[in-house]
């Protein structure tokens, strides 16, 4: 991230801090997690068709990870320490990226639906 991009960012933090008090700081720390997720499995190749994973939630390091279709699930959990690896390199220096994955819970979504956070 460049110093100028860099520097908006921990503005755009402390401005949120400062509206909604400590609450935003979780909220700004799962957007982030989930931002790394879905970039680490599009760059994993592992959206594709109707293929499509969620970071539902995560609780002391656990993500949960919800996939559209059980071969899907197979594949993350497969690919889990790899993915866990990937998410935490993309977290790395981004402003409010306070939570680091220690593991994945994978489970297969409910009702079809195909959503990508």
């Amino acid at each position: 991230m460049s110093n100028g991009a860099e520097e908006a960012a921990v503005a755009v933090q402390r401005a949120l801090l400062a509206c909604m008090g400590p609450a935003a700081a979780e909220q700004l720390a799962t957007a982030q997690l989930r931002l790394a997720w879905q970039e680490t499995v599009d760059a994993a190749g592992l959206t594709r068709g109707t293929l499509s994973s969620r970071l539902v939630d995560q609780s002391n390091g656990v993500a949960r990870i919800e996939a559209s279709e059980p071969i899907l699930a197979q594949e993350l959990t497969l690919r889990a320490e790899a993915l866990v690896h990937g998410v935490n390199q993309r977290q790395r220096g981004r402003p409010g990226a306070t939570i680091a994955l220690r593991r994945l819970a994978i489970s297969v979504g409910r009702g079809g639906r195909a959503r990508s956070l």
